[in-house]
């Protein structure tokens, strides 16, 4: 069960999708998330905050319309030669202080807006803006992860525990507006048993040409989940990430943002 949180009994039993892409458990879920980012509470509803360089913040939306916002900006200046840019939030930490990390067997819906501006691409690298992470004996290269690509796109990406990725889904890429995400992950080192569902702006997603894909999403010991700006060293400039209405729940209706 999700660590630290699943003791209080908050969690449903993981259960199956149903067509329409909600869970079927075996127990009423809770009816509200098991986490949020409240933007009074600053970085202290993150487990940790990772600068290399870059600041984390809140500043009111710069469109106007959702009030207080976490902003994740980095000057784009490498800090070493073995250091990529990044400046990300890392993990979840609830109101009493303990971290909610996901392992094997849970359903979660991690739900967010996300807008970005500045965010330079470049064609043939990558910027990673939301990323499913695993920790622990035998992490490696993140199982899902939301890239912006050189081609003008952002895509949804898997990668199994061979490394082998795909890309589950993809869209535009529009910066200086903000759009929506919820992501269902079923948590398991199994292929067979791990899946994912993607909502993007409010309607459900295909992912491969089907409601949801089936994969591993665990290689390690547990799962948590990133926000902001990591690329790769082709890619050059100043970036900035806002992120606001971040939840993680056990249903979508209580993680859309």
């Amino acid at each position: 069960m999700v660590a630290a949180v699943a003791a209080a009994g908050l969690l449903g039993l993981a259960g199956t999708w149903s067509a329409a892409g909600e869970e079927v458990t075996g127990e009423q879920a809770a009816g509200a998330p098991l986490w949020q980012a409240d933007p009074a509470k600053g970085t202290a509803v993150f487990e940790g905050v990772e600068k290399k360089p870059g600041t984390v913040s809140v500043v009111d939306d710069p469109s106007g319309r959702y009030g207080r916002t976490y902003k994740l900006a980095t000057s784009g200046d490498k800090i070493s030669d073995v250091d990529r840019v990044r400046v990300e939030t890392r993990g979840h930490r609830t109101p009493d202080g303990a971290r909610l990390r996901f392992e094997e067997g849970d359903t979660v819906y991690v739900g967010w807006r996300s807008m970005w501006k500045p965010l330079p691409t470049r064609a043939g690298d990558w910027v990673v803006l939301w990323q499913l992470k695993d920790y622990g004996a035998g992490a490696s290269t993140p199982p899902l992860s939301l890239r912006a690509r050189g081609d003008g796109t952002v895509d949804l990406e898997h990668a199994d525990p061979d490394l082998k990725t795909t890309r589950l889904w993809n869209a535009p890429l529009k910066t200086g507006e903000w759009h929506s995400f919820v992501v269902g992950i079923k948590v398991s080192d199994d292929p067979a048993k791990g899946s994912v569902r993607f909502w993007y702006d409010g309607r459900p997603q295909e992912l491969k040409g089907s409601p949801s894909f089936t994969g591993a999403t665990l290689r390690g010991d547990w799962v948590t989940d990133k926000w902001g700006v990591y690329r790769s060293d082709g890619v050059k400039g100043a970036a900035t990430a806002y992120l606001n209405g971040a939840k993680v729940a056990t249903s979508y209706a209580d993680a859309a943002p």
